[in-house]
């Protein structure tokens, strides 16, 4: 026989082929043929379930020869895993449609058990007598494929934790239940710090460091899993009250203690939690993870270890989520103002800059502090539209005072994180809103903080050497606040530096203060840079930094931010010869 009709033959027998084209008499009778060539496993049984004959496939898949089991029963090979009420069945079956088909489990001679998909046909030979004809497939194979692709769907390659998706199954599966769990989101601190200053290598290893530990602080009847980058989720059965889940968050944050250790160093890291319980705060899954995470946000937003989900925090919830759409609106239909903090040159006496700075009057709530809607706007992807308005407005703006004479008055915009990154590389978007406003971008500086410089993306050096290209400034606002980054400053095309106001406060009298201050002086000035202080608010600060020959101050001292109408009349006011 050909190879071509043996690979016939053995697609073309089926089990329902053989039951339909063949009886017991007729497979005794050919069974060199079907023996031979067909790869499932067959036994003949007679009516007693003992085996009258086997082929060769059924001896390659099970291992026992055909001496060991003519004669024998089939429970020679049955795995024990099965229980009595499924052969009970089987039989019933049998009895009832003379065919059965399902996946079983049966054991090989080695004691070893391994999945099949058995087909049982019971034969009619003549009144009296009868026999069975069984058929089974080796599943192995198959069963190890869905388990690797199960793997793959559920659980994370990295850590070999679970993943979102089998973690939303069991969050689904627990809520859908009575008994009271917690749910802990958890969220690594200044990971992508770690990323961009080191290598993703190194960031990988901590991740799995972080599961290894988490691991150990769990019980068995936790569920640990990856649901992104940086972040764990766990369920926790059992814990019924908050006290109880404030205990098992403060275990399992001890896991940051002490530091890890990577293959070449030693790395502390800290981490945030939000906790949220069920049936408590929820019993829907996909509430309970909103409100676990934004206990998250809050503790991350609070700079805390933990933090459990309230009435209070939904309430605050609702009253930021209501902020944020004011604040939507404010935008949208100009409800928002400019103020402007001229920046003097103590050496020439005269207003040389001005920093531009947002003011929101809530038609309900007064006054809102920028500390507050700033952020917001952040998180909430409104800050790019505020950017914008205020860079238009403050430009529009300094055309009318150099229109007025002041013509040598730069304009300093602050420029957020968020901001920066999502503008093209070129900063199109800027460089054309200054230009229709018939400005030279040597008038304008933009403020940007010491993060974007930590995150040392290319693509923000680029930016930066963009807007530099066009004549534009840089400057970095509250230098020393953040990461106090002095080797970033080399790296990245920077023309300002401002000094926080938390470095003049204690001076001249608090002298580490003093010497600190002095430092940074002077490695700001061996670099080339400018150097404005802010938040210069007596006499004796003044005095102070005169003698180090800081020649650019911003503070009270001088004037407090100003409306446009109060700023002119200031500026008419200080400066009457630049008319």
């Amino acid at each position: 026989m050909t190879a071509e009709q043996q690979h016939e033959l053995q697609t073309s027998i089926t089990p329902a082929r053989v039951f339909q084209d063949w009886d017991l008499h007729h497979l005794r009778q050919h069974q060199g043929i079907i023996w031979q060539y067909l790869n499932d496993a067959v036994l003949i049984c007679d009516d007693r379930m003992h085996v009258l004959t086997v082929n060769p496939a059924f001896e390659r898949i099970t291992g026992f020869t055909r001496a060991d089991v003519i004669g024998q029963n089939v429970e020679l090979w049955r795995s024990g895993l099965m229980n009595k009420r499924f052969y009970r069945h089987l039989a019933q079956t049998l009895e009832q449609q003379t065919l059965w088909q399902g996946e079983i489990w049966n054991r090989r001679k080695d004691g070893s058990p391994f999945p099949a998909f058995l087909t049982v046909c019971k034969q009619i030979v003549s009144a009296v007598t009868s026999g069975y004809v069984a058929i089974f497939r080796d599943l192995s194979a198959q069963k190890e494929a869905e388990s690797h692709v199960h793997n793959h769907t559920h659980y994370d390659l990295l850590t070999e934790l679970p993943n979102r998706q089998l973690f939303a199954q069991s969050l689904a599966r627990l809520c859908s239940y009575e008994d009271p769990f917690a749910l802990l989101v958890l969220d690594l601190n200044d990971m992508k710090t770690v990323n961009t200053s080191m290598d993703h290598q190194t960031g990988d290893e901590i991740l799995c460091a972080v599961a290894h530990r988490l691991s150990g602080r769990i019980r068995s009847s936790d569920l640990l899993a990856r649901t992104g980058g940086d972040e764990f989720a766990l369920l926790v059965p059992g814990i019924v009250n908050r006290r109880q889940a404030e205990i098992f968050a403060k275990q399992i944050m001890g896991s940051f203690d002490w530091p890890f250790q990577l293959e070449n160093q030693q790395l502390y890291m800290a981490a945030a939690m939000g906790i949220a319980l069920c049936p408590m705060d929820s019993k829907e899954p996909d509430v309970l993870l909103s409100n676990a995470e934004q206990a998250l946000f809050e503790a991350k937003k609070q700079r805390l270890p933990l933090k459990l989900y309230s009435s209070e925090l939904r309430r605050n919830l609702r009253s930021r989520n209501k902020l944020q759409q004011d604040l939507a609106n404010a935008i949208k239909y100009h409800q928002l103002s400019l103020v402007y903090q001229p920046i003097w040159d103590i050496d020439t006496n005269r207003v040389v800059k001005l920093e531009a700075l947002v003011r929101w009057q809530h038609p309900e709530r007064g006054a809102i502090s920028p500390i507050e809607f700033i952020p917001l706007a952040e998180e909430s992807g409104l800050i790019q539209g505020l950017g914008q308005w205020i860079l238009l407005h403050a430009c529009a703006d300094l055309v009318k005072l150099h229109r007025k004479g002041f013509t040598q008055i730069q304009m300093s915009v602050n420029r957020s994180t968020p901001e920066f990154q999502t503008i093209d590389l070129d900063a199109r978007e800027w460089l054309t809103t200054i230009a229709d406003m018939g400005l030279d971008p040597k008038s304008i500086i933009f403020e940007i903080t010491e993060s974007l410089l930590m995150s040392n993306q290319e693509s923000n050096r680029q930016r930066m050497h963009a807007l530099r290209a066009a004549g534009c400034g840089i400057a970095i606002d509250d230098f020393g606040t953040g990461y106090s980054a002095l080797s970033y400053l080399r790296s990245f095309p920077i023309d300002v530096v401002k000094i926080d106001r938390t470095f003049v406060r204690s001076i001249p009298a608090e002298e580490q203060e003093c010497l600190l201050l002095d430092g940074i002086i002077n490695l700001v000035n061996n670099l080339g840079m400018t150097l404005i202080i802010e938040g210069v608010e007596t006499d004796d600060q003044l005095e102070y930094l005169k003698q180090r020959q800081c020649s650019y101050i911003q503070g009270f001292l001088f004037s407090k931010p100003l409306p446009f109408d109060e700023l002119l009349c200031y500026l008419q006011r200080v400066m009457p010869s630049r008319r």
